[in-house]
């Protein structure tokens, strides 16, 4: 009995399973904030790489290393990666999955399935995203102003569509964290207690809720714009290109 006790005592979140699936198949709030970690760092790599390249490529006058187009192309995907992979998920979905719930005495967050879901937006968005790269890239900036970005490459349509899914993840997860602070506080922790921590994450959810499907519907029009020629954003069609600004910077 004694050996079985410490066996078990032995075991955490990070032993408890063994085996790839075990991560990827987890319920686990702790091990969702890891796989999160993980994932925002490797694009924190990847996203360095690009800003080497545009820094190596401006080390001397004139062309260095890539052209001008190529140039475009790194500074579009480096933004892109460092906003819509790394800022927005890092804080929130990673220290947030990992330390809200032990902030506020849950055992874990309200809807752990739709916590998964929300990491997998975030690979697949992340994954359609980079397929652009081998597929005319993208050249418009990680902002996607119109109306140079309903008439560049077809590789814009791809990297848009990867912001568009991205952001259910922001979704989710900001869905997740209103309802964990809500519903699952521990007794006695009421709002005017919760750590300051808590109410930073709370409110990120909030502005999250509101803030990303009104980015998500205007990706969604510039794809519509690019495909069938809709007349939002294009001058040609009666639309506005200030108009996406708006829209963007809600």
């Amino acid at each position: 009995m004694a050996a079985n006790h410490v066996a078990s005592a032995d075991e955490n979140y990070i032993n408890c399973e063994k085996g790839l699936w075990s991560w990827l198949s987890t319920l686990d709030h702790k091990r969702i904030g890891i796989l999160y970690m993980i994932s925002v760092l490797t694009f924190f790599f990847l996203g360095g790489i690009f800003a080497m390249l545009l820094r190596t490529e401006l080390i001397a006058p004139g062309q260095t290393i890539m052209s001008a187009a190529h140039y475009n192309q790194s500074m579009t995907f480096h933004g892109a990666i460092m906003v819509f992979m790394v800022i927005i998920p890092g804080i929130p979905a990673f220290l947030g999955n990992f330390i809200l719930p032990l902030h506020i005495g849950a055992k874990d967050v309200a809807f752990p399935r739709l916590n998964l879901l929300s990491w997998y937006c975030l690979m697949i968005g992340a994954a359609i995203s980079f397929f652009s790269l081998i597929y005319h890239g993208a050249d418009t900036g990680w902002t996607f102003y119109t109306p140079y970005s309903i008439k560049t490459g077809n590789g814009t349509i791809l990297v848009v569509l990867g912001a568009f899914v991205m952001g259910f993840s922001s979704i989710l997860t900001g869905l997740n964290f209103i309802v964990t602070t809500h519903k699952l506080r521990a007794p006695g922790m009421t709002f005017w207690r919760m750590p300051l921590f808590v109410w930073a994450l709370y409110s990120t959810a909030v502005l999250q809720v509101l803030a990303t499907p009104v980015l998500a519907i205007t990706l969604l029009l510039l794809a519509a714009e690019r495909l069938m020629g809709v007349g939002i954003f294009d001058p040609k069609l009666g639309g506005d290109p200030v108009l996406f600004q708006h829209f963007f910077w809600c």
